[in-house]
């Protein structure tokens, strides 16, 4: 038999022998590397003047939780369109998909982007009343995502609070605090480049877990990382442990199979854990 045919045939015994449910997250990733996905949203709504101040909404499934998803890429890239397999996800668990975008840096800095996510927030509880409104957010949009969940200052400007946030979902975050140490090696000098574009000489007062602060009703966080990144590890860890010293509620969960882009895209994948932990959270 040819090598080529024995990978094959070797692959799909191993996916096999994994279960249906790891097989199904890997066919969900080869679908779409880009993350896009072939759905296409029911309405675009726009928040404010600027082309990236708009949000897309899918199906929309009645009285049903709203999720809404804030892409990453370092808080300079990204589109609302990434939402890989989020809108088979919300279909299959009764929520209603929008996934919004933000202006990007080094054109605004992160504080201008939080405030993006704020108001889209109150413009879709706006559109859509009565309804819980849940935060879902990757690599720097589950900064962004934690930042408007714990600091009043964001929806406060929209005439909302942190508590009128059903829940917040960070997946594999970094920037929770971004004036921790910076180690020595490349990715972490890469690492802190991207916050000096995106924080400046604010890095402190754009740092989720340094905003927490005792008497503010805090909605609950599930903060998921990846097992490999040890940043992104630490700096689950501390704004969990910052919310629940100020009387909130966080739960720190880890992927182990996931990379910082597979858990984003497998995250909606039917059998996926992190998406199904996600749904308990939000039936809960």
């Amino acid at each position: 038999m040819p090598v080529s045919r024995r990978a094959a045939l070797l692959g799909l015994t191993l996916s096999s022998l994994a279960g249906p449910a790891l097989a199904q997250r890997r066919l969900g990733r080869r679908r779409d590397q880009t993350g896009r996905s072939a759905a296409a949203p029911a309405h675009t709504w726009a928040f404010g003047p600027d082309p990236l101040q708009a949000y897309d909404v899918y199906a929309d499934h009645g009285s049903g939780p709203i999720l809404l998803f804030v892409h990453g890429g370092g808080w300079s890239r990204g589109e609302r369109t990434m939402v890989s397999e989020l809108p088979a996800y919300a279909q299959r668990h009764g929520l209603t998909l929008a996934s919004t975008s933000y202006r990007l840096a080094p054109s605004v800095s992160a504080r201008e982007s939080a405030m993006d996510v704020a108001a889209a927030v109150a413009d879709l509880k706006r559109r859509l009343p009565g309804r819980h409104l849940y935060l879902l957010g990757h690599s720097a949009g589950a900064h962004l995502a934690a930042l408007v969940g714990i600091d009043p200052d964001y929806l406060g400007a929209v005439g909302l609070k942190p508590s009128d946030l059903a829940g917040v979902i960070l997946l594999d975050g970094a920037g929770y605090d971004a004036t921790a140490p910076r180690g020595d090696s490349r990715i972490d000098q890469w690492l802190g480049q991207t916050y000096d574009q995106a924080f400046g000489d604010q890095a402190a007062a754009l740092s989720p877990t340094l905003r927490v602060r005792s008497g503010v009703a805090y909605p609950p966080f599930l903060i998921f990382h990846v097992a490999r990144r040890q940043d992104s590890a630490v700096q689950s860890r501390g704004l969990a442990q910052a919310l629940t010293r100020a009387g909130g509620r966080a739960e720190v969960v880890v992927a182990p199979d996931d990379s910082h882009m597979t858990i984003n895209r497998g995250f909606g994948v039917a059998g996926d854990p992190e998406g199904e932990r996600a749904a308990r959270f939000i039936s809960g």
